[in-house]
């Protein structure tokens, strides 16, 4: 049985919120390029400004849509449930014409439109010739893509790749446009629905940590219980044992290179000195010789570095075979960090006599006059989060942090890794002067371009009028949304890219998780998709998607759940490594799967104050 006191409520209700969706038309510039999309935008940021979960709730009693999911045609939505009451309450209906003056957009309109937008930036290749999966599939080329006559990115080709990123933080521009080159090729046979796409990936002002101070390593060799085996060699010869590398000890004999006249004046049953770096003295003895290689056997362990010198009769030779690495910077819980932007070298702490540090570690920060922007008590992540720091000190140029974050047996920190500041506001351009430089060597074959830390509607619109001063307005612009800024930006930003003709987003979710928690990420990524649903905005779903599949070829629970979840996106994003060809086959049937099963579920329409007005 109806209930006609509570539909008559429902109809009440549904009036004031046509009326304030009528107000939004009013005030949206019918004169924008894309005018529909921007229309249903502000109509969806309107009513998720206030809390219709009690409206949603008596909808779902009248077995009506509780639009949850209308976000794509918000006035659409609302018009069909207007005119359901009516025909069931016998008041009379919204004329066709009047409807038509109200949204400009019904729902069909709103499918093809978000349909259209993402086959323009992705391609059609996935709706046409796979008839369940509508996810675009986008791999990151490594830098080896173009070795051997591009034999891997030729075998991508056949694998249902519809995107292949190109990521200027690494390579070279003639790399890059190797890259593209092979592609191209690849494209010359395909159907134009069928062709390949060009992501490039500008790098943006990615803040990483500076050069570590490099040290020389030692050489640990012998044994206090036992002679052990080594061989000796110099340089010079043509041929070599191969394993010349220290980290193999445990395998083969240690192997020390010395200059070639000490080796020549070696023969079997010579006897040297070799002098380590503590003072220790050991005994090498020659058990046999030939030109390349002397095979001996030492009495006792000693730690050899550049300093230490072996002696036969009265010839020396120093080790030239030792190696330099970074010096290990391992801090714990409690421990304090210095970061800087002056140009020095990071070090570990020092510690006097009894061990106790006297001066905390240092570590660069790249990045133009990024501290200026840090404040006491703002938190620091390292290394995508691996470590935690606490500002407790400003100096000038450097900031003094306190670990909050780290495992029991510390965390090592290591030079070029991602810095993090997600309390503190860094005002900096997403286009860095080497973003603009290395935009002219792509500029020829990308379909696309990122915008790196987008923060801003005003990041998007340098980019888009740098395209048009080169004259190509039709590459398609991406906002990659890494920040807090980006998230509370995000509507100003979707009606700034509005003003392109392809355009999109990736939710790069490695950065975004640490600046917004990882335990808000769920729902903010959820957001996220939904705003750009209404914007008809196709969206990337980036990072560590099958990450354990793609490195040891096998996936974790979660994983696989994560990479179902990327079917509400029009893009997924894969990173390079070993197992490629088996990720794409396991990601394309989940994908199949969840194209044919998966159906959204209600939304609770509670104020969204997660975006600024």
């Amino acid at each position: 049985m109806l209930d006609r006191e509570l539909m008559g409520s429902v109809y009440d209700e549904l009036q004031k919120l046509r009326a304030s969706l009528f107000e939004v038309r009013n005030e949206t510039d019918t004169n924008e390029l894309r005018y529909k999309s921007l229309l249903n935008l502000n109509q969806y940021i309107k009513l998720r400004s206030d809390d219709y979960t009690k409206l949603q709730e008596k909808l779902s009693l009248l077995s009506l849509s509780s639009l949850g999911r209308s976000y794509s045609h918000v006035a659409a939505s609302v018009d069909t449930l207007h005119d359901q009451l009516c025909c069931s309450l016998g008041h009379e209906e919204i004329s066709k014409e009047l409807m038509e003056d109200f949204h400009h957009l019904f729902i069909q309109d709103a499918i093809n439109i978000a349909s259209d937008n993402a086959k323009a930036l992705f391609g059609g290749k996935s709706s046409s010739k796979m008839s369940r999966q509508k996810t675009a599939l986008m791999i990151t080329l490594p830098s080896n893509a173009a070795d051997d006559e591009g034999k891997l990115i030729r075998k991508l080709a056949t694998s249902h790749v519809d995107i292949f990123r190109i990521n200027t933080a690494h390579d070279t521009p003639q790399i890059w446009k190797e890259m593209a080159d092979i592609i191209a090729s690849e494209n010359e046979y395909k159907e134009k629905h069928e062709k390949m796409k060009i992501f490039v990936d500008l790098a943006g002002p990615k803040i990483r940590t500076g050069k570590i101070r490099k040290i020389d390593l030692s050489l640990e060799v012998g044994s206090n219980k036992t002679e052990k085996e080594i061989w000796l060699y110099h340089r010079d010869e043509e041929s070599k044992p191969e394993e010349t590398d220290p980290k193999t000890l445990q395998k083969f004999p240690a192997q020390i290179v010395v200059e070639k006249d000490f080796f020549k004046s070696l023969k079997k049953g010579s006897t040297i000195q070799a002098h380590d770096m503590n003072t220790k003295i050991a005994e090498i003895r020659v058990l046999e010789i030939d030109k390349n290689v002397a095979k001996c056997v030492i009495n006792k362990k000693l730690f050899l570095d550049k300093q230490s010198v072996l002696i036969h009769k009265k010839k020396e030779s120093f080790i030239k075979n030792i190696q330099t690495q970074s010096e290990l910077i391992r801090v714990f819980i409690d421990d304090k960090v210095r970061i800087t932007q002056k140009d020095l070298f990071g070090r570990a702490s020092r510690k006097d006599d009894n061990g106790k540090i006297i001066e905390p570690a240092l570590i660069g920060c790249g990045g133009n006059r990024i501290l200026e922007y840090v404040k006491l008590g703002e938190k620091v992540f390292i290394d995508d989060g691996k470590l935690g720091l606490e500002v407790v000190e400003m100096g000038e140029d450097e900031i003094t942090c306190k670990v909050i974050l780290a495992k029991e047996n510390g965390v090592v920190i290591k030079e070029e890794k991602g810095i993090n500041f997600p309390n503190s506001y860094i005002r900096t351009s997403a286009l860095t002067e080497l973003d603009k430089e290395n935009l002219l060597e792509v500029i020829g074959f990308a379909d696309s371009l990122s915008i790196s830390f987008c923060q801003s509607a005003d990041d998007v619109k340098k980019l888009q009028d740098l395209l048009s001063s080169y004259g190509r307005e039709d590459i398609g612009i991406i906002a990659k949304i890494e920040t807090k800024q980006a998230v509370s930006n995000m509507p100003s930003i979707l009606k700034q890219l509005l003003k392109s003709k392809n355009s999109g987003v990736m939710i790069a979710r490695g950065d975004l998780a640490i600046e917004v928690g990882f335990e808000n990420l769920p729902h903010i990524q959820e957001a996220l998709l939904d705003i750009c649903d209404a914007a008809h905005m196709p969206v990337i779903w980036a990072t560590q998607v099958l990450e354990s599949k793609m490195k040891n070829n096998l996936p974790s629970r979660a994983e696989v759940t994560d990479a179902a979840m990327s079917s509400r996106a029009e893009c997924v994003m894969l990173n390079k490594g070993p197992f490629t060809f088996d990720t794409i086959d396991v990601l394309i049937s989940i994908l199949h799967d969840m194209h044919s099963i998966f159906k959204k579920n209600k939304q609770l329409l509670k104020k969204e104050t997660m975006w600024n007005s």
